[in-house]
């Protein structure tokens, strides 16, 4: 499967007072960036959140600034599942700009109970959804 992208353009408040994209705010660009996915593979945040009372947060990340992205400068997003789990996910996302890899980020997301705040294993329809979207180790789409 290929990766899940999306555009995304650098806006004056992604920007330090260099005008350089502040690299926290990469971060809530991403968490954007798998809020998406989540959608399209069937599983918006809202029902999962507010009506299931189930989460996925980040548990670990990893991430490598390569170069900087400036004001109005067109990111272009992907995001590729490499791993799933009993509760977890493994995700590469990068983020490129006229053929420039600006960054590189490995996450992994767990999958679990709001209420006891332990982990779930992912259910038949999430993992039969994700499993599409899977892209071998040592591959790239």
């Amino acid at each position: 499967m290929p990766a899940f992208t999306k555009e995304i353009s650098i806006r004056f408040a992604h920007t330090d007072a260099a005008g350089i994209a502040f690299y926290p705010r990469y971060f809530g660009l991403i968490n954007d960036l798998i809020e998406d996915w989540f959608a399209a593979i069937g599983f918006d945040f809202k029902h999962l959140h507010i009506d299931e009372k189930r989460a996925v947060p980040t548990v670990h990340i990893e991430a490598d600034f390569l170069a900087a992205s400036r004001m109005h400068d067109v990111l272009e997003f992907a995001l590729v599942l490499k791993h799933i789990g009993r509760s977890s996910i493994h995700l590469d996302i990068s983020a490129q700009s006229g053929g420039e890899v600006r960054l590189r980020m490995k996450f992994v997301i767990a999958h679990m109970d709001m209420e006891s705040g332990t982990s779930l294993p992912w259910p038949n329809d999430m993992r039969t959804a994700m499993t599409n979207w899977l892209t071998p180790e040592g591959e790239t789409p």
